[in-house]
């Protein structure tokens, strides 16, 4: 299984096409790891977490593609996390998997998602209609459950940060991975709710690999267990708080993700001052594979 991270950044990517800042000027002229597309994560070819509007130069700058794509994990329906216009492409495919595509979100994101599907489909013939329910099959899902995707076997935890669905929260996905290890996909979030703690904690279980976002970075004017989404400073209070409650070990390998250009630590940056922190954390950045890490 390949388990790679598409993109790494937020909803306006870095850089944004609409700024100037410092930020996104250096992103621009040195590119790198500093170059970051609308966040994603891929799971082998059958599984990814989230559809991007970067999908087709996620895909093709690192020679990947979605044929085999059959189950869609969903965090919310921000647009940066769920193009519906961009997964429907699959229409357009001389060739591809004949198989349909499940889509897995929370209930209330369910409800806009079939919204949003409508109308799209109201160009379509009613026999064209019935075939594209058949083909994009919307799973709802509630917090705090246990499903199974094919044997593929996962926890919904509930974020906080709201989407468009009417009281939709970000669903974090936990994840037990073929081998017995456990993976949380925690985009996006603030400080968990108390019921989101307790959830983690009753599970008993320590994390082997934990994806959490940053968005802000270095920002320092936010205070503390902010909602939302997370910063340094408040992702490593998250870190604190799981260390305490037993969900992250010592032997976590922790990812921050989803970043935004809105602070002033670089890529490089934000790895040192992580790396002064009393965790490891990784950076991650657009194509960074960590086969290695799950499958040890």
């Amino acid at each position: 299984m390949d388990y790679v991270f598409l993109g790494t950044g937020a909803a306006e990517a870095i850089p944004c096409y609409y700024c100037r800042c410092s930020y996104c000027n250096y992103a621009r002229q040195h590119g790198g790891k500093d170059v970051r597309s609308r966040s994603s994560f891929r799971i082998d070819g059958r599984y990814q977490i989230d559809f991007s509007p970067d999908i087709f130069h996620q895909t093709s700058s690192l020679g990947l593609d979605t044929f085999e794509l059959e189950h869609l994990f969903i965090t919310h329906t921000h647009e940066d996390h769920f193009d519906l216009a961009e997964i429907i492409v699959k229409e357009c495919a001389v060739e591809e998997n004949n198989k349909p595509l499940r889509i897995y979100l929370s209930a209330s994101g369910t409800v806009w998602a079939k919204k949003m599907m409508h109308a799209y489909a109201g160009q379509f013939s009613l026999s064209d209609q019935k075939r594209l329910q058949e083909r994009y099959q919307f799973v709802p899902l509630e917090y705090f459950q246990v499903y199974e995707a094919d044997g593929l076997k996962f926890r919904t935890v509930k974020g906080n940060h709201s989407g468009f669905g009417d009281g939709e929260y970000a669903i974090n996905y936990l994840f037990e991975l073929p081998n017995g290890k456990n993976l949380l996909y925690a985009v996006d979030t603030g400080w968990y709710s108390d019921e989101t703690w307790d959830y983690l904690k009753g599970i008993g279980k320590t994390l082997d690999v934990l994806i959490m976002e940053c968005t802000f970075g270095g920002r320092e004017d936010r205070g503390f267990y902010v909602g939302g989404h997370l910063d340094v400073i408040n992702f490593l209070i998250m870190l604190e708080k799981m260390s305490t409650l037993g969900v992250i070990g010592p032997e976590t390998a922790i990812y921050a993700t989803h970043i935004n250009h809105k602070h002033h630590l670089m890529h490089e940056h934000m790895q040192q001052t992580f790396d002064q922190s009393d965790y490891k954390v990784t950076v991650a950045y657009d194509g960074l594979c960590i086969n290695e890490v799950v499958q040890k």
